[in-house]
This record gives structure tokens, sequence and C-alpha cells, in this order.
């Protein structure tokens, strides 16, 4: 009886972790994604070229997806826009 109430609360226990360490996670991609256009941005022109876009594989893959305005660069609103959708697509795919 104690061995099962045991592996039970191990259980319980290891589950609260993961999803407390979930959240933890969400939080630092938050942080992570906020800082990553300044980062990115190597030159400090307040906007991402394709060849500072290359040190982030995603935002290389979708570089003219992202560019909307298709003038070679990605700025800081294109980029946020593009956060943003990917962050609710995201959240959408997820449950």
């Amino acid at each position: 009886m104690y061995k099962l109430l045991f592996i039970t609360l191990a259980a319980a226990t290891v589950g609260l972790l993961a999803s407390g360490a979930d959240a933890a996670d969400d939080a630092k991609q938050q942080v992570a994604s906020t800082a990553s256009f300044a980062a990115l941005d190597r030159n400090g022109d307040h906007r991402i070229s394709r060849s500072e876009a290359g040190f982030d594989r995603v935002l290389s893959q979708t570089f003219a997806e992202i560019d909307t305005d298709g003038d070679g660069f990605v700025s800081a609103a294109e980029f946020a826009a593009a956060e943003k959708t990917r962050s609710t697509v995201s959240k959408l795919t997820d449950r």
C-alpha cells in the first residue's frame, strides 16, 4: 500500500515539475524573442538584413515571408508581427 502511495506521489511531483518547467520555458522564450531582434540587428541599423538573418535558422528560412514590404530587410514591426503570428499559431497547435 505504501509503495502504491509513494509511486502516485512521485508521479504527481514529476507532473508538477514538468508543468512548471514548461511555464519557465515559455517565459524564457518570450524574453528571448524580445531580445532577439536587437541581437540579430548586428550593425544597429534597426533592421535585419538577409546576411544578419543567417544567424537564426528560422528567420533565415522564412525571411522572404517575414519581409512583407519586399525591401530586403526585416523591420522591427515586421519582426514583431511574425513573432505575434508564431506565438498565436503555437498556442493554437499546443491544445
